[in-house]
């Protein structure tokens, strides 16, 4: 047997690590040890964890070892470290969502998600880092945990609102995570820190356990699902956890089989593809890496397609007016007093102004020729009943709609931007919510998404050509200085199809992994 010390065991991706533990060559201990080294090293730095079980994951660690060796039968995570975000239970551990108010609630049961990993032979490593409330796509602050801050770039945001998990995985520390994701929660941070996400349609686990910042809110469905370091690693991860304990703990998930992804042949599928949805043109970097993905696929014999996606701006209306239906009540509730986060507070303040404030700023601003800004003044603010039930009518119309959309388009699979723009830094991200449009659409439409990475930020594609509005400074601002960051492409299926979304994962990740500028983890910060 090799000793852990002799290599980097944190440098392996969560299948590799089960191959070395199947064959004998490591022990479980070994890993959680060579973990705890990488953690010493770039944790003061990264700031990723909520929370390490360090005494605990050893015990664990060992426990497992010795029922390796009286040969009971492992189960499919057996000996494999994960995190979970600090949002999903894990008992006696408070989940606070980034919020002091809930910082005493400590939940008596793991998740259910974390109970089925557990009983799976998961070693639990500790909880990662959330914005405050979960609501802020770019960057990962409160003031219970402080900043988590992104291994490639230590000024920048790693993504939220998973995006402890996202920066614990880049950076080495961990190897596989469970994230949440209601508007690109997971796929946000795993885009920007350049790991593998999926969030699956709404259903496929059970979120029972898993806590937000505005309960009941039902509209559009936060989803728990796998973040890792390839999509081999998020398969193992659903594959793991695709057990009838999900439907006979939560009555509310439909006893749906996950087929699995080797089953379907990429080359036999039809792929969409576009580079800019028409409302905010994506940095130069981010067109280029989805140009550059639907080219490895032609090129390795996948059908293609340009297609531009339907609904676009309502998409992103509804969205905006779902999630601030009512009022910020349940938020400020919530935060019982604290005040906003940065990142928030810009959002926030335009929420809670008056219907009347609100119009009078959107008018001024599309006179002014802002119409991002007074499209979000128009989405936002609390909503009657009779306004609810019109967006969910409208919400439930242009899902069919999609549907139709990709009917009439003959595509199984569709490669999207992921982010408008690279990592945020400290700071920028206030001004800049409709950058994760291209994330939150396929929430608002239940289809599955997972995150591929593909390049790196090249030195010419940091400048944005005449911005016109703050929005766009706001981008051109972030995409300044941001050579080296990695670039990652969204690639989404239809609602139930995550193995069709994986096996095309798969394979553009085997061809991207091959070119220069691939952007390899863990990165040291």
């Amino acid at each position: 047997m090799i000793s852990a010390m002799s290599r980097s065991l944190h440098a392996h991706t969560a299948t590799e690590l089960k191959a070395l533990l199947d064959a004998g060559d490591v022990t479980s201990r070994e890993i959680v040890e060579d973990l705890h080294r990488r953690a010493d090293d770039v944790e003061p730095r990264v700031n990723g964890f909520a929370h390490e079980f360090r005494d605990r994951a050893l015990k664990e660690a060992d426990q497992r070892d010795e029922d390796r060796k009286q040969g009971k039968p492992p189960g499919a995570l057996h000996g494999i470290p994960i995190s979970v975000k600090e949002s999903v239970d894990t008992a006696g551990v408070a989940t606070t969502c980034g919020m002091k108010a809930r910082r005493d609630e400590r939940p008596v049961h793991n998740a259910l998600v974390v109970r089925i990993a557990l009983a799976q032979g998961a070693i639990l490593l500790g909880k990662t880092n959330v914005p405050q409330t979960l609501l802020a796509p770019f960057e990962c602050t409160n003031e219970l945990f402080g900043t988590t801050n992104n291994p490639w770039n230590l000024g920048r945001g790693p993504g939220g609102s998973s995006g402890g998990e996202g920066a614990v995985l880049a950076s080495g520390t961990s190897v596989l995570g469970i994230g949440t994701d209601v508007g690109g929660s997971i796929r946000s941070p795993a885009a920007l820190c350049g790991v593998y996400g999926l969030k699956p349609t709404a259903g496929r686990w059970s979120n029972r356990g898993s806590q937000g910042s505005i309960p009941g809110q039902e509209f559009i469905r936060p989803q728990i699902g796998p973040m890792g370091r390839s999509t081999d690693d998020l398969t193992l991860f659903m594959k793991a956890l695709d057990r009838p304990e999900h439907y006979a703990g939560d009555r509310g998930i439909p006893p749906v089989p996950f087929r699995d992804p080797d089953t379907i042949e990429p080359k036999t599928l039809t792929v969409g593809y576009y580079d800019d949805d028409g409302y905010l043109t994506p940095a130069a970097s981010v067109q280029r890496a989805v140009e550059e993905a639907a080219s490895l696929l032609a090129d390795a014999g996948v059908r293609i397609k340009r297609v531009r996606p339907p609904n676009v701006h309502e998409n992103l209306q509804l969205f905006f007016s779902a999630m601030s239906a009512d009022g910020l009540h349940t938020l400020l509730q919530g935060l019982d007093g604290e005040p906003f986060a940065q990142p928030l507070r810009t959002v926030a303040m335009a929420n809670r102004s008056p219907r009347h404030v609100r119009a009078g700023l959107s008018k001024v601003a599309r006179m002014m020729g802002e119409t991002r800004t007074a499209d979000m003044l128009d989405a936002l603010g609390e909503k009657r009943t009779h306004e609810m039930w019109a967006l969910a009518d409208r919400r439930n119309r242009v899902r069919h709609e999609e549907m139709a959309f990709w009917d009439r388009e003959g595509i199984d699979v569709l490669i999207t931007p992921a982010l408008a723009t690279p990592a945020v830094p400290h700071g920028l991200s206030h001004d800049f919510t409709v950058g994760f449009a291209n994330l939150s659409r396929y929430n608002l439409l239940d289809q599955p998404g997972g995150v591929v990475p593909i390049t790196r930020v090249r030195v010419d594609e940091t400048r944005r050509a005449n911005p016109r509005d703050r929005v766009e400074k706001k981008a051109a601002e972030i995409e300044s200085q941001s050579v080296g960051l990695p670039v990652s492409v969204q690639v989404v299926g239809r609602p139930w199809e995550e193995p069709e979304v994986l096996a095309t994962m798969r394979l553009l990740e085997g061809l991207a992994r091959q070119r220069d500028g691939y952007p390899h983890v863990p990165v040291a910060p």
